[in-house]
């Protein structure tokens, strides 16, 4: 798991953005301690779903997919929109099951759903959306992300850019080599030249206080990688891109997103030879080489000032597949220092200086890999959320279910303060039928944001929901009812 910055607080200054255009549909974000306004001097960031800011978490309400048949993106918005819950005093409900008060909804827009990303910088939050603008053949295009940042209290709403976004694409918050934050993407483009068209390219943006002009700073290209962990030193995109001399041999070039310098690696690879970036991970860079008979995953360290020659020879095998994801550094500084990453749908673990790597849980056992703290890793399924050590216990590996429930959107997370926010199904509190007093709702079908501690799974069922449902009353029957 990376590690957070604190957030530095700012002043009477923080007042100036209040004379911008918009309304504020919340309370300022103030520092309980210091009764100042929250300013983050880097980029926050705690896994896609949710941010805290000062006492306030900000997060998706509920969530949707825009993959569904019967998606509509207003009423996925109503239960969808970025809320905010004040947690100074705790969570304010009757029961675990039961929608905490104080919820407040910061923007309409539809925050939560399959393409959400979410962090804040300065004075502000940024989030993505599905895009709302239709084609030229008044068409609906969800598949497009759609960027926006807020104020903390909800003011001066605006939207950065649109893109295109698929399985192969990312959005990234990062810190540039000049100390600004960027947001850089990986996407198809938008050219409907024959030349570009269906084609990859890399943008740049700076953001922050004062927004810069979103650059393209790389074009046809095949594949991307960028380290977004606060722990890099190396402020570059590595990418790879064909040959234009007629073989099969890519082109391997690094790109300082903030000053737009770039590095040809090309040098030395052998005629033939194809690379595609596959992760970069605190600085370490793993792709796969494919030349001939030979085709394995390698790794270097870019901080050591790699030359030219080294990201397409080197000389260590690091696995032999095709492609490895889910890269993530554990056990920095101990004698367990290594990587754990999937590979065929397992996950494994490689201790550094080892030549084989470690299989530690099975393919069925997960769905997506969320985050590591710790000696755990944790994971999701549609049902379950998780957790297994990296260090055996006693030569064994022995996975931890924290929670489940009837529906669990895996992949999708935020991770604070010990805390897990995940979506699930409403799962409703169980009526007294003995009770003539109680209140029976409605069935209530929707996606909701629930939160879980991380940890030993004590007691599986203590997860608490943080959305606000429809909490809709029966209608009391008729008399000829």
């Amino acid at each position: 798991m990376k590690k957070y910055k604190k957030a530095r607080i700012c002043g009477l200054l923080l007042a100036l953005p209040l004379l911008l255009t918009g309304c504020a549909t919340v309370s300022s974000a103030i520092d309980r301690e210091t009764g100042r306004n929250v300013y983050f001097d880097e980029i926050t960031y705690f896994g896609g779903n949710a941010v805290k800011v000062g006492s306030y978490l900000y997060y998706a309400n509920g969530y949707s997919s825009i993959s569904d048949s019967n998606f509509n993106y207003n009423e996925a918005a109503q239960t969808g929109n970025l809320a905010r819950l004040d947690l100074y005093n705790g969570v304010d409900a009757q029961s675990n099951k039961e929608t905490p008060k104080g919820i407040k909804v910061v923007n309409n827009k539809l925050a939560g759903y399959e393409n959400q990303y979410m962090f804040a910088y300065q004075n502000y939050l940024y989030f993505t959306s599905a895009n709302t603008h239709q084609t030229t053949g008044l068409e609906n295009d969800y598949t497009r992300v759609t960027m926006f940042r807020v104020m903390f209290n909800g003011d001066n709403v605006q939207e950065l850019f649109t893109t295109k976004y698929d399985s192969s694409s990312f959005i990234k918050a990062v810190e540039g080599s000049d100390g600004n934050g960027y947001i850089v993407t990986y996407s198809k483009t938008d050219s409907s030249s024959e030349e570009l068209k269906d084609s990859y390219q890399l943008t740049s943006m700076k953001i922050g206080d004062k927004l810069g002009k979103r650059d393209i700073i790389a074009e046809k290209v095949t594949s991307a990688v960028v380290d977004d962990s606060i722990s890099s030193n190396d402020s570059r995109i590595y990418y790879t891109k064909d040959s234009e001399l007629g073989t099969t041999t890519n082109k391997v070039y690094s790109i300082d997103y903030a000053t737009k310098d770039i590095k040809n690696h090309s040098a030395g690879l052998n005629t033939n030879a194809t690379i595609k970036m596959l992760a970069k991970v605190d600085d370490q860079l793993f792709y796969h080489y494919k030349q001939s008979t030979n085709s394995a995953i390698y790794k270097t360290d870019v901080s050591l000032g790699a030359s030219e020659t080294d990201i397409g020879n080197s000389k260590d095998i690091y696995h032999t597949s095709d492609e490895i994801k889910n890269v993530f550094h554990v056990g920095k500084g101990t004698l367990d220092e290594g990587f754990v990453f999937t590979a065929s749908g397992n996950l494994l673990y490689k201790k550094n200086g080892e030549k084989d790597p470690t299989p530690i849980l099975s393919s069925d056992k997960f769905k997506n890999i969320l985050f590591v703290d710790g000696d755990y890793v944790y994971y999701s399924n549609e049902t379950e959320i998780g957790r297994i050590s990296f260090k055996a216990n006693n030569g064994e590996y022995v996975e931890e279910v924290i929670v489940k429930m009837t529906k669990i959107i895996s992949g999708e997370y935020a991770f604070v303060d010990g805390y897990i926010y995940f979506f699930a199904g409403y799962e409703a509190p169980e009526v007294d039928e003995n009770d003539k007093d109680a209140v029976e709702y409605e069935e209530d079908t929707n996606v909701y944001m629930y939160r879980i501690k991380a940890g030993s799974p004590d007691d599986i069922g203590s997860y608490q929901l943080m959305g606000k449902n429809k909490q809709m009353p029966v209608k009391e029957k008729t008399e000829e009812e």
